[in-house]
């Protein structure tokens, strides 16, 4: 025979029952509904404050690396601009200092000409690149070639932390300024001194290139010399050999730089180092006024390929047409000199 549980009852005040459970049924039933503990509850804040804690700093320095990274890539972007314009202009476009996004003329320090070399106006942070060249390679192709080839000089300098301590100039220099400013100085360019030393906020007395730390943000590259000449410079030798007809003296006028060159007596011979695509005349006074003169190959030529020699004042020299049978029809051609 199965067993029953026991129930008791009493009287209710209207005049009914009252049922009340056992006692493992009640004791069962606290369990079931008892809350949290105020320890408890504070255990479990404290893990979700570290937690929450945690992930903050993690996104903000996941976030501070990804505009690290698209700062750097601007900057890149920036330069090869810069390479390519000066390619096709044969020089460095002049720093913007009225802030229309244009080179201003002979302004070698200022801002990036971003519209000028058609890139986005600002880096990550939202503010212009701090833009600095060379004087020497704001003008034309064959001055910037000649200084270039000649070794470069002044400023923009630059001291690279990831090599000497030695401050040396670069044809250009782009400076991002971070995301604030770092040396606590009011100025969001950033110095360093030590070991390695520069000032980025004025350049002197040179420039710097570091990695960041507590105190310095600014991220920083330059476009050396070299860099340029390769896209930028292509020389041949060119050779003026002077005979003895009149006149006497000739000039090489170099008509697109609209210099001279040099002048050449009779019975001597000039080298000059060109940049490809100049065009040369002799003429026979100087800075290309008077006449051209008679020379093989006849000038004005454009130069162009391995190298180029021109005789002025050899009679012999002048081609001579030459008959010249084809197929039965007899025509006249000039040797090829």
């Amino acid at each position: 025979m199965a067993r029953r549980k026991r129930i008791f009852q009493r009287p209710c005040l209207d005049g009914g029952l009252l049922k009340v459970h056992s006692m493992k049924q009640v004791s069962s039933a606290n369990f079931n509904n008892r809350g949290f503990t105020l320890i408890e509850v504070a255990i479990v804040m404290v893990v979700v404050g570290l937690l929450a804690g945690g992930g903050v700093g993690l996104m903000g320095m996941l976030i501070k690396r990804k505009v690290g990274n698209e700062t750097v890539d601007y900057l890149k972007q920036a330069k090869e601009a810069l390479i390519s314009y000066t390619n096709i202009h044969g020089r460095l476009p002049w720093a913007d200092t009225n802030n229309d996004g244009y080179e201003d003329i002979d302004s070698p320090s200022g801002n990036l000409p971003y519209l000028t070399i058609s890139v986005r106006p600002t880096d990550p942070h939202k503010r212009v690149l701090k833009y600095e060249i060379n004087a020497r390679l704001g003008n034309d192709r064959g001055a910037s070639c000649d200084a270039i080839r000649t070794g470069l000089s002044g400023t923009p300098e630059v001291v690279d932390a990831d090599g000497a301590a030695t401050a040396f100039s670069v044809a250009a220099v782009l400076i991002s300024a971070g995301t604030m400013d770092a040396g606590g100085d009011g100025d969001v360019f950033d110095a360093i001194e030590g070991e390695y030393n520069g000032n980025n906020t004025n350049g002197n007395p040179n420039y710097i290139r570091h990695p960041p730390n507590d105190t310095f943000d600014d991220l920083l590259t330059y476009i050396g010399s070299n860099e340029l000449y390769g896209k930028t410079c292509e020389y041949l030798l060119l050779a003026v050999n002077k005979g003895t007809s009149s006149p006497a003296t000739v000039y090489v006028y170099d008509q697109t730089r609209e210099i001279d060159l040099g002048t050449i007596a009779s019975g001597n011979t000039r080298s000059y180092y060109i940049i490809s695509g100049t065009r040369i005349e002799i003429r026979n006074a100087a800075s290309g006024v008077g006449s051209i003169v008679d020379s093989t190959p006849q000038t004005p030529v454009t130069l162009a390929g391995g190298g180029c020699t021109i005789y002025v004042g050899y009679p012999s020299l002048t081609p001579t047409p030459i008959p010249v049978k084809l197929r039965g029809t007899e025509l006249e051609v000039a040797p090829i000199q």
